[in-house]
């Protein structure tokens, strides 16, 4: 026994941790080899197996399968049944920025449009030429369908591309861009924009003509599309190129405490994407104030994500660059500089979070390397193994030093390729055999999209100007006024609606005429102290429109001469203390979004009053540089007992607010609220009673995210002098001189800066009994 255990040992000792992770992988080769090989066969157009794990994971052991091969050029994509010549000139079109940006950003994929791949938008934005083309294209090679090229060059560049090119076709309509300006951020936002048209892009990259890849493309999708947040570099600088770049004539919308940094190579998901695009605010202020030695590029989207969006980032570049020269550019590589030392450095030299576990794989993409890098890069075959066949395992090892290929050692003998050999054949035996329980046709990525609408026009019908409410005509709209009035109802879902209404950033064009207030009721069904309100709007047609949100089933007519006329919109039930009431606060938001020339958004219940003519409130409103929400911290059991635990980390017990639902919101606020699904999806799953939404949902969210944007108080009065879930109801005796002006002028609140009495401009709650002596005591005529 002596001398056979001296010649014949299972293993060769000593048997190591490595060894024991190096047959690991050589059986799950096997098995992803079999279970790809039994597809193959079974079915004539597989698609390929693409594994999205949960966010909180690193990453998968393995990595999606790389797409089947298939050219360029003339041939049909699976994923989006179109020629890839046709596919890759889509991009083309004649919109303008001002068409263009508000249709992207209703871009969020409906589940048909998404039924292939996630894909990748890489956004190039040059000059001119792409001189390190070639790298790129076998970069690209063979991973159709899980990728998407945006090429922003100077619009009178036109060098060809030939047809067999990945950039054939990829130019979008672009504009000049100078360095330092603000069209370098009209540039990006461009990309953006033409790269959410396709609801299949879900991550975007923008990248120079300088930047090469590190790492295969399978190993960088696997990274993005597992990402559970983005990567935009922002810190506070506060020195003269940081801080010292402020202009004061930002605030109030954006104060020094607000303002950051960073790099302009960002990466960014769908919901970021749509964010900045979307954006007009702050854009706006950016490119008025924002002049050299300000740069637009470097401080607008850091400073928008640091507002808003800080939860969604990571706050890191993936795009690798060397400053340790100092100036005003980063170094520029030769190609003497490209060796294999270099490259481990970009790849490995640091140390991140990633979906919170610690990596030393930070970055995916590295500039600036100039033309002449092109050929070392190309032309050495140990560059070329480094930079594309880096596999899964190296990813999940997270450092270059880990698995870096060693010499085979003297242990390495026959003995160990059997074993490995039949690690190898074991796996791809059962990845055969559990192939041959799956179905005929491959399985889809299994990916979670959110309904979206159809894609929809960029304009809407302009403000008309006052005129007779009935059987006129409009002469902005060329339709009656009937008819207009009867335009609120349609045939979208909830998640049409959401989506168009959230795009709806009204153009100068669009808004000719005058500013309007939407007045928007939230009722049962119908509105007993109408008569009232027909005499407050009396005389005032084109400056408010009107929404009503009603049982479904509520059936009663409204007189064609009435202001209710024709101003329900389409509804669903809604249930006290249940998620239905913030559906149809939003409801009403988006239905009033549609009109660009509302500018101003009132939330009234049927019991609400206005305590001043229309000319007063309209002129306290419209001139107001914040909205009205009241929000407040209540460490009692009606407050901070509701919030759930389960809300973190996206909400935590820190940010948990209560605030009035009967709010008043400018054009902004109201789109940050239509267009938010992280929090109200939150809200939607953990507030149920005795958690109610409608008084945490929108106060959490504008604490969280808007405070800036907020007055922090209400304009509709409200008496809860009396203990209990409700507020004090009035009744019929109660109503006198004293009342309303108590009212009207009882309180003290700041406006647009200074202090006044007038803090209410309307009232709650009065039943249908007080019509008659509001009506003798409220003249809306002074």
């Amino acid at each position: 026994m002596g001398a056979i255990d001296k010649h014949v040992q299972p293993f060769p000792r000593p048997f190591t941790m490595r060894d024991l992770v190096s047959h690991a992988i050589t059986f799950l080769i096997g098995l992803s080899l079999g279970i790809l090989i039994s597809l193959q066969l079974k079915s004539s157009s597989p698609r390929p197996l693409v594994v999205f794990q949960a966010a909180s994971n690193l990453v998968s052991s393995t990595s999606p399968p790389v797409p089947p091969l298939s050219p360029r050029n003339g041939t049909s994509n699976s994923s989006t049944n179109i020629s890839l010549k046709e596919e890759y000139q889509s991009v083309m079109h004649n919109m303008s920025d001002q068409e263009l940006l508000p249709r992207a950003s209703s871009r969020v994929p409906r589940l048909q449009e998404s039924s292939g791949h996630p894909k990748i938008a890489f956004m190039f934005l040059t000059g001119g030429p792409l001189p390190l083309a070639p790298l790129w294209e076998k970069f690209f090679e063979g991973h159709q369908g899980f990728y998407t090229i945006y090429v922003h060059s100077h619009p009178h560049y036109n060098q060809t591309v030939h047809q067999t090119s990945v950039f054939y076709g990829r130019r979008i309509p672009s504009q000049p861009v100078y360095w330092g300006t603000a069209t370098m951020i009209d540039a990006e936002r461009r990309l953006l924009a033409s790269a959410l048209l396709d609801p299949s892009n879900q991550r975007f990259v923008l990248l120079s003509d300088s930047c090469i890849p590190l790492f295969n493309f399978t190993t960088i999708y696997d990274y993005l599309i597992t990402s559970n947040l983005s990567f935009l570099s922002l810190y506070d600088d506060p020195r003269k190129v940081g801080r010292g770049r402020y202009n004061p004539q930002m605030s109030p919308m954006i104060n020094i405490t607000n303002w950051r940094k960073g790099s302009q190579w960002f990466e960014m998901h769908r919901e970021m994407a749509l964010h900045v695009v979307s954006d007009q605010t702050y854009y706006s202020v950016f490119k008025q104030y924002c002049q050299p030695p300000c740069y637009n590029d470097e401080h607008y989207i850091p400073t928008l994500v640091n507002m808003f969006y800080v939860e969604l980032n990571s706050n890191r570049s993936i795009t690798w660059v060397d400053w340790s020269r100092g100036g005003p550019h980063p170094r520029k590589h030769g190609p003497a500089d490209i060796n294999h030392e270099l490259l481990n450095q970009m790849r490995y030299g640091s140390e991140c979070i990633y979906n919170g576990n610690t990596t030393s794989m930070c970055f995916l993409f590295a500039r600036k390397f100039s033309p002449s890098t092109l050929k070392p890069l190309l032309n050495s075959h140990q560059m070329w193994q480094i930079l594309f066949n880096t596999t899964m395992h190296d990813f999940i090892m997270g450092g270059i030093e880990k698995h870096a290929v060693q010499p085979l050692s003297k242990r390495f003998t026959i003995h160990n390729l059997v074993y490995y050999a039949i690690s190898f054949a074991f796996g791809l035996a059962i990845g055969i055999l559990i192939s041959l329980q799956l179905k005929s046709s491959s399985p889809r990525p299994l990916v979670f999209f959110q309904a979206a609408s159809n894609l929809v026009s960029s304009t809407s019908p302009p403000v008309p100007p006052p005129s007779p409410r009935n059987g006129t005509f409009n002469s902005s709209t060329g339709i009656s006024l009937k008819e207009e009035y009867q335009s609120v109802m349609h045939n979208m879902s909830d998640q049409e609606l959401l989506l168009r209404a959230s795009s709806r950033v009204p153009r100068l064009q669009e808004s000719r005429g005058h500013p309007k207030i939407a007045f928007m009721f939230l009722t049962a069904g119908p509105l007993p102290l109408a008569p009232l309100w027909e005499n407050f709007f009396e005389g005032h047609q084109g400056f408010y429109t009107i929404y009503l949100h009603s049982h479904p089933h509520y059936n009663q007519t409204v007189p064609q001469t009435s202001v209710f006329y024709g101003r329900r919109i389409p509804s669903q039930p809604v249930y006290w203390g249940t998620a239905t009431m913030i559906d149809a606060e939003r409801r009403l938001l988006a239905n009033a979004l549609l009109d660009p020339s509302n500018q101003r958004f009132v939330l009234l219940s049927d019991s609400c009053i206005p305590l001043f003519n229309f000319t007063t409130i309209y002129d306290y409103l419209i001139p107001s540089t914040l909205s009205f929400i009241s929000v407040y911290d209540d460490p009692g059991k009606d407050g901070r007992g509701r919030y759930n635990p389960q809300m973190s980390p996206v909400i935590s017990a820190t940010d948990w607010l209560k605030g009035s639902q009967w709010f008043e919101i400018h054009r902004d606020m109201a789109l940050h609220i239509v267009s938010d699904k992280t929090y109200y999806s939150v809200f939607k799953q953990y507030c149920r009673p005795p958690c109610y939404n409608d008084e945490h949902y929108i106060a959490t969210m504008v604490n969280k995210l808007y405070r800036k944007l907020n007055s922090n108080r209400s304009i509709t009065w409200v008496d809860w002098s009396s203990e209990g879930a409700h507020p004090r109801k009035y009744g019929y005796a109660d109503i006198n001189h004293e009342l309303l002006s108590q009212i009207r002028y009882g309180s003290e609140c700041i406006y647009n800066g200074n202090t006044t009495s007038m803090c209410f401009l309307f009232a709650r709650k009065f039943p249908p009994s007080t019509l008659k002596p509001l009506m003798r005591l409220l003249d809306f005529e002074y």
